[in-house]
């Protein structure tokens, strides 16, 4: 079994027209379907997230070849997808958009398709939701 390495909890109260917290009151963010000042959507936290965790997981590799030290930045573009009012049609696609600085786009995209394997939100949407890869 895995060593428990964190938990994070979020409640969300109304939805997408809603808000969501965490229970150790750290994080609270407005949220709505519509653009308004202020709010966000449910697949902009969804990319801060993946962007987070996918760059955080790129140092794994970089570090093993000696380019732990490279500044890098990911930017994640999540798309909500479907055919409404059919709500079954309703999915997500990723576009993950990585630089690092002093390497070329092809071996930062090679370091990208590796961290694939590694980053646990890759390996949680593996197989649901297309993600693609770029580099800058």
């Amino acid at each position: 079994m895995s060593k428990k390495l964190g938990v994070s909890t979020v409640i969300n109260e109304g939805g997408r027209e809603g808000v969501s917290k965490s229970l150790n009151g750290d994080f609270e963010v407005k949220t709505s379907g519509t653009k308004k000042e202020g709010y966000t959507n449910p697949e902009e936290l969804f990319a801060a997230g993946f962007a987070a965790c996918f760059n955080g997981a790129l140092i794994f590799p970089l570090e093993r070849d000696g380019h732990g030290d490279l500044p890098r930045s990911v930017r994640a573009e999540v798309t909500l997808l479907g055919d409404l009012p059919d709500y079954h049609t309703l999915h997500l696609a990723v576009h993950l958009i990585g630089k690092i600085e002093g390497l070329s786009k092809e071996e930062t995209l090679k370091y990208m398709e590796e961290t694939h394997n590694i980053c646990p939100y890759s390996k949680a949407v593996n197989g649901n939701v297309e993600v693609t890869y770029e580099a800058e």
